[in-house]
């Protein structure tokens, strides 16, 4: 009886162990396949970005290396820190409420005190096409509000999740998410950056339907957007001829005309139209690697919110299909990776930071065939810029964190 005993304990430790065994093997492989997506990635944009800056600025080469490399040390060591179990760095103390507290209101502080600064004329808050949206410190450039995403997907964590664990009704925990999505963004917007707010309301839609809300508060808040959109552009294309309207109303009239009539103005749709000729005139496997024509000053600042315009003239419908395919497949295993999180925290965390990385690939690549207005988005890991960079860096680290317990 005794051994019997024995040997049913033993089999059930055994079964454990090998249960251990296998997740282990998973998360390590879903840990291994996101850096060779990621470094896919950063292979394509840096082959991307020399053709694009060659007859440009060739310090920016210089630049967009130094940044990628600032990106895989942020992903490997704050990725890593979980693995330091005295010091209690895993990823779920952003799950505390005063962590979570204080990363909200330091975020408030700094949005503030860019709109402030900016106002109040702070040399080093300048303003750059009619927005405060930069922090210049001699030879560094930051962008807090791109950084502060993953600050919004933390904060938009905790609050679905505790809504999760406590049984919060479906109307209170809209209005609660909204809450976070409603500072953010009226002080983002203080800076004149649309393009921002947008990509966080983007994040707040695709963090809200996956969580546990009904069908039915699904298609009101998809029915509202949808109501709310198409009276906007509506309105701002009635009355965009009128004498005084604004460059950013202009622009949205030009994309109206853009996307039903085919026609771009030479001055608000410019650079749309230019792009759209791009990705026309590489067809299916595009004119091939530096023969694209667009990089000779024909489209402006091509190495940063058009980035894919010089990848779809040079490598066609394959190449931009390609690079969907990985962001499509990166997207897969964070969303696996918040599916598989033992607390609903980490897979709110999981599936805000997902939801961030495909909604600005989305948007991005949608802005450059002009199916969108211009928003002025970096398309992740192409684009040049170190803010960016830095905002991919720790928001695939914290994947990495949740994927080595």
């Amino acid at each position: 009886m005794e051994e019997m005993t024995k040997q049913f304990f033993q089999e059930d430790l055994d079964k454990k162990q090998e249960n251990k065994k296998q997740k282990n093997s998973r998360l390590k492989q879903r840990r291994i396949s996101i850096l060779i997506i990621s470094s896919i990635l950063m292979v394509l944009s840096s082959i991307n970005m020399i053709s694009a800056a060659f007859y440009m600025k060739p310090e920016n080469i210089k630049k967009h290396f130094l940044y990628i490399l600032i990106f895989f040390f942020i992903y490997l060591i704050v990725g890593n820190a979980g693995k330091l179990k005295k010091y209690n760095l895993s990823y779920k103390i952003l799950s505390e409420r005063k962590v979570n507290g204080i990363i909200f209101l330091t975020s408030m502080f700094i949005l503030s005190g860019m709109f402030i600064g900016g106002k109040i004329g702070l040399p080093f808050i300048p303003r750059i096409n009619g927005a405060y949206g930069w922090i210049n410190l001699g030879p560094i450039s930051i962008q807090p509000a791109e950084i502060l995403k993953c600050a919004f997907v933390i904060n938009m964590a905790n609050c679905l999740g505790r809504a999760e664990d406590n049984d919060v009704s479906e109307k209170t925990t809209i209005v609660s998410s909204f809450t976070y999505l409603f500072f953010y963004g009226i002080l983002i917007l203080a800076q004149k950056d649309m393009g921002t707010v947008i990509h966080y309301f983007s994040i707040w839609i695709f963090m809200i339907f996956m969580s546990k809300l009904k069908d039915k508060w699904i298609l009101r808040v998809a029915s509202l957007g949808i109501v709310l959109g198409v009276s906007g552009l509506a309105l701002i294309y009635k009355f965009a001829n009128e004498s005084g309207a604004s460059y950013k109303i202009m622009r949205i009239k030009s994309y109206i005309d853009g996307l039903f009539f085919g026609n771009y103005s030479d001055d608000y749709g410019y650079q749309v139209k230019q792009s759209v000729y791009a990705f026309g005139s590489g067809g299916f496997f595009g004119k091939g690697y530096a023969n694209g024509v667009q990089k000779y000053s024909y489209l402006p600042e091509i190495h940063t919110d058009f980035i894919m315009a010089t990848f779809g003239e040079e490598f066609g419908i394959v190449g931009m299909f390609l690079v969907v395919g990985l962001f499509f497949a990166l997207y897969h295993f964070l969303i696996v990776t918040g599916r598989e999180s033992k607390n609903y925290f980490g897979k709110y965390l999981a599936m805000g930071i997902g939801a961030q990385i495909i909604s600005q690939v989305i948007i991005n690549i949608f802005v450059a065939v002009g199916l969108f207005p211009v928003f002025g988005l970096p398309m992740p890991f192409f684009s040049y810029g170190g803010s960016a960079m830095v905002t991919m860096g720790i928001a695939l680290s914290l994947i990495h964190s949740m994927n080595v317990e």
